[in-house]
């Protein structure tokens, strides 16, 4: 009981040294030493006469609602209205501030944001994590930038929700029959770090048209982000990941056009001739291994060069005696040596689930809360929170400021509030060593 009554008090020591807000200001200096700049350059469509905030102030003090946890705009207001949290947030946006904005300021504002330039914003702080090179380990194969692709659903509601939101319809043709509303994003995470997953690119999946037959669907909606990571990163050598809805010719198509790799989770359902060629040949390749794994027998075969239509694939497929099993395509080679770390990577998409929507949605950053009820500035919140999540993920995942500290992710976030609340950051020393930082 003694060492344990010890230890607990020498983390305590510790995270009362921390000066978690100085912490946070100097990480964002060094990743996104212009971020303020390109806050000032977003579009204010308000009339000059009346402004009372500068919209750089108005974005960050949203960007870091959700970095600090905050789980509504009105509850930000209640939090962040602290004198030492208005000092820090002017010191931070280089303005003296009185107050901060309240929550109907920052969404009246939103509402005549156009998302393009918030997501151009990302795309640039995206570039900056690149340039940096802090991340060349996270290179498959020493030269391929995992994206990763998926959707989810945001806030939903019977009642109409603004702008071109999609629906389902609940118990059709019974007396219950309703109609739901909601809004769906589909998301590209670019893997950097096994704790750090950042949005490279967003496309919302939304009915343009209120009178068409057919809604949006996550297809299309891939399709145009693919063409607009493109054209964001045309230089960008992109490892292309996502479920098996992804497994069809027109995704293989503009892979191909893009000059990208790609490594997709296959179903025998999805191209049945792919897998029937698989069948085939796997008895005359003999790629077949079997291994011991914690325990259990695992497996591992796979076939190069099988034609779809003029497209070469590989496949690879992996299975556990308890009943797991997965298939990926690629026009990676496989090799014998290669496929073990292979399929690590192909199950990375998983972790879209768990370090972006999981996290988002259920520890800390509210994805499913409706922040506003007009469609742009739901869109744009959706942005924002992003951004917040790049700089959350890095601040988490640095090892050393977190050395000989175990505590949650969400303690981790109520302790960088409280030190805002209880600490000036214009009264630390800048005067330190090179600024450097190692990833958990």
């Amino acid at each position: 009981m003694k060492g344990k009554r010890e230890t607990r008090k020498e983390r305590r020591e510790k995270l009362g040294k921390l000066q978690l807000g100085w912490e946070l200001v100097r990480l964002i200096r060094h990743f996104f030493p212009d971020l303020i700049s390109q806050l000032k350059g977003v579009t204010d469509q308000r009339h000059q006469s009346y402004i009372r905030y500068e919209n750089h102030v108005l974005l960050m003090t949203r960007i870091l609602a959700s970095t600090f946890y905050i789980s509504s705009m009105r509850k930000a207001s209640e939090e962040l209205n602290k004198e030492e949290v208005i000092a820090n947030m002017g010191y931070v946006c280089g303005r003296e501030l009185e107050e901060l904005p309240y929550w109907e300021t920052i969404n009246l504002y939103l509402e005549k944001v156009p998302d393009q330039e918030l997501q151009e914003m990302n795309c640039n702080l995206v570039k900056q994590l690149l340039r940096s090179r802090a991340f060349e380990s996270a290179r498959i194969r020493g030269r391929y930038w995992q994206v990763i692709v998926d959707g989810t659903q945001l806030a939903s509601s019977r009642k109409e929700l603004d702008g071109g939101c999609l629906y389902r319809i609940h118990h059709r043709g019974t007396e219950e029959e309703y109609r739901e509303y909601y809004y769906y994003v589909l998301e590209a995470k670019l893997y950097l770090h096994e704790n750090i997953y950042v949005s490279i690119m967003t496309e919302f999946v939304e009915n343009k048209d209120s009178e068409a037959e057919k809604q949006d669907c996550e297809r299309k909606a891939a399709k145009r982000l693919m063409k607009r990571l493109k054209e964001q990163f045309p230089m960008l050598p992109i490892l292309f990941c996502a479920d098996s809805l992804y497994a069809c010719e027109s995704m293989f198509a503009l892979c191909r056009k893009y000059r990208w790799s790609f490594l997709i989770r296959y179903k025998k359902g999805s191209i049945p001739s792919v897998y029937q060629e698989y069948e085939s040949l796997r008895k005359q390749e003999q790629n077949y291994q079997e291994s011991q794994n914690n325990g259990s027998l695992c497996w591992y075969d796979h076939i190069n060069g099988i034609d779809y239509n003029g497209y070469l694939i590989n496949l690879l497929e992996y299975g556990e005696s308890e009943g797991k099993r997965f298939c990926f395509l690629t026009n990676l080679p496989i090799t014998l040596k290669n496929r073990a770390q292979l399929l690590i990577d192909g199950r990375r998409r998983w972790a879209i689930e768990n370090q972006g929507f999981n996290t988002q949605k259920n520890h800390g950053f509210y994805l499913e809360h409706l922040f506003s009820r007009n469609g742009q500035a739901m869109k744009n919140h959706y942005l924002l929170i992003q951004i917040g999540h790049m700089i959350s993920q890095l601040l988490d995942a640095w090892s050393k400021l977190w050395e000989g500290i175990s505590i949650s992710r969400e303690q981790k976030h109520r302790r960088l509030l409280e030190s805002w609340k209880h600490s000036r950051i214009q009264d630390f020393s800048w005067d330190h060593a090179p600024f450097q930082i190692r990833f958990l």
